[in-house]
């Protein structure tokens, strides 16, 4: 009797971390970027078995920025994956920063086990490594999960997702117990909870009314904020500029909105910005902002003084930031950017266009007098110099841009030209973390490794997050390396001269050979002391295959001027102010 045996087949059984796995990879994550500990070990294992890549960085907080660049430049979420403990309070400061500036991102933080957690219990510290990071991160995220079985899972990582991306964009924490991510899912999976992302409807009135009032308008400025960016409006910003002759001025973050050798490009506005920005704003008889925060840094300290007159129309997709304006507006549109600048573009078509040129050779004179100049010398490198010869000498070519914080990163701001999509700015704006710099441009090459991708440095913040040097030579990025090397935090610095005369812990900074620890590493590495070396060093750099640093030893005294501060209108920025 022949007896037919069918074969035994296992039941799939699935953990948490296969749970993680598999729906980051259903929604097109094809990396995530990490530095190890043993609290999340389980997930590595079976990233691994879907395919997806795990870029190992040095420090926590190199492998979030790393993260955070390609989010920012594809306004997708991308993931960082740390430890408990120290890991998850290392990635604060990344979280903030995307908080801050509206990138899309998934933190995924171990966690000790359930049993390990405090439970309402009045001791400071149960498990080895256990903070409790839904605490920590929810006042810097838009939402914060600690799923408490692999069933729970499903519905935790899809909702993730949504809410990162779903009005204005920002950060989403998972933190994840380790009997979570080992557990096997034992009963069904709960079905996603739907999360609300419909853009608002615009009203149609407000919408008219404020087309009327930029087709009126004699002296209008548009401000274009992040926001423009974020919704993918920049081809409607530059045909409503273009269109009706309106000067734009920009936030630090949504430089590129429009091109920098634009006539009606007048730079970012505030702080650190352009005078003749300042002045065009001041003077302004409409200004129309679209998905900019206005904070003190754009405002000035004197914000009943923001405006001589004229009327404020704002486009914003943030209620909150519409109810709560440091600068009131006449004409509120909750809308995106895009939505919103597509409607007024239709609804200023049958007006006419106004003769703008007295206004534009008005805002031209304000160039000629308040020139973003310095002084330029035989025998000692200006930091901006260096900005400019690399701008130069790279003129034409695609380029990614990013910088730390410090007076390096207004240099570049001010002294770099953008060109969005062609020309693209990364840097820390809300948060102002140094050590945004190194590893944000390495996420930058590793998302576009044909790239040309620039780093500007101060020799403060460079050394925040130095050690991911090893991690350009462990994934061969050619990132080109420009440390701005003042021996000297230079921002601080000079607000503490301004104040009290005097500069401790700031100046007379005692800094490493940054170009030998470049080569320590096996990175290509130049240094530059003198003006007349400038540009063949950095034409080499540029035209090396593979990564280099050039360490630029830069004037100590150099300073950022002008700059908008306490007490004064954006007009009269010192040392314009009298």
């Amino acid at each position: 009797m022949n007896l037919k045996i069918s074969p035994h087949i296992e039941p799939v059984v699935e953990t948490g971390a296969s749970v993680i796995a598999r729906i980051l990879k259903k929604h097109g994550i094809d990396r995530v970027f990490t530095f190890p500990g043993g609290t999340i070990a389980p997930v590595f294992e079976e990233l691994g078995k879907v395919g997806i890549e795990i870029v190992c960085a040095r420090h926590e907080q190199g492998a979030g920025y790393m993260a955070l660049a390609i989010a920012r430049l594809t306004r997708t979420p991308q993931v960082v994956m740390v430890t408990s403990g120290p890991g998850a309070t290392n990635l604060a400061t990344v979280v903030a920063d995307a908080y801050f500036d509206s990138t899309p991102l998934i933190a995924i933080t171990g966690q000790v086990g359930t049993v390990d957690l405090k439970s309402g219990r009045q001791v400071r510290q149960v498990g080895f490594q256990q903070v409790d990071t839904v605490s920590m991160m929810a006042p810097v995220s838009k939402a914060a999960f600690q799923p408490e079985s692999p069933e729970d899972l499903c519905v935790v990582m899809e909702e993730a997702i949504a809410i990162s991306i779903a009005g204005r964009p920002g950060p989403v924490v998972v933190d994840l117990p380790m009997n979570v991510q080992r557990g096997t899912v034992k009963g069904p999976l709960r079905p996603r909870a739907r999360v609300a992302s419909a853009n608002p409807a615009i009203d149609p009135k407000t919408i008219e009314e404020a087309a009327r009032l930029i087709s009126e308008a004699s002296r209008p400025v548009i401000f274009a904020g992040n926001g423009v960016l974020l919704s993918g409006a920049v081809e409607e910003l530059r045909r409503l500029s273009y269109g009706r002759n309106i000067p734009v001025v920009m936030s630090l973050l949504s430089l590129g909105a429009m091109p920098s050798g634009s006539p009606l490009s007048l730079g970012f506005i505030g702080h650190t910005g352009n005078q003749y920005a300042g002045c065009a704003v001041h003077n302004a008889d409409l200004l129309l902002i679209v998905g900019a925060r206005l904070d003190v840094r754009q405002t000035g300290t004197l914000t009943d003084r923001f405006m001589k007159e004229g009327k404020v129309v704002r486009i914003d997709l943030d209620t909150s930031e519409l109810d709560h304006p440091r600068v009131g507006a006449h004409i509120n549109i909750h809308a995106d950017a895009r939505e919103a600048l597509t409607a007024i573009l239709k609804a200023l078509e049958p007006r006419p266009i106004k003769d703008l040129s007295a206004w534009i050779e008005r805002i031209e004179g304000w160039k000629r007098e308040f020139p973003l100049a310095y002084e330029r010398s035989s025998r000692v490198l200006k930091p901006q110099q260096v900005i400019e010869t690399v701008s130069r000498l790279t003129s034409g070519r695609k380029a990614i841009v990013t910088s730390g914080v410090g007076s390096h990163q207004q240099w570049a701001a001010r002294h770099f030209d953008f060109d969005f999509p062609e020309r693209v700015w990364l840097t820390s704006a809300g948060h102002g973390a140094m050590g945004y710099d190194l590893p944000s441009a390495i996420g930058a090459q590793l998302a576009n490794p044909d790239a040309l991708v620039i780093c500007f440095a101060g020799d403060g913040s460079i050394q925040m997050n130095i050690q991911e040097l090893q991690t350009i030579v462990d994934y061969s990025t050619p990132v080109k390396i420009f440390v701005l090397d003042n021996s000297r935090l230079a921002l601080v610095s000079q607000f503490q001269l301004f104040n009290w005369k005097t500069d401790p812990t700031t100046g007379n900074k005692k800094n490493p050979d940054f170009a030998a620890i470049a080569k320590a590493y096996g990175i290509r590495s130049f240094t530059v002391r003198r003006p007349r070396d400038l540009e063949a060093t950095a034409k080499a750099a540029l035209d090396h295959k593979g990564p280099a640093l050039v360490n630029c030893i830069v004037d100590y005294k150099e300073d950022i001027s002008p700059m908008l501060l306490a007490g004064q209108t954006i007009d009269r920025m010192w040392p314009y102010a009298k």
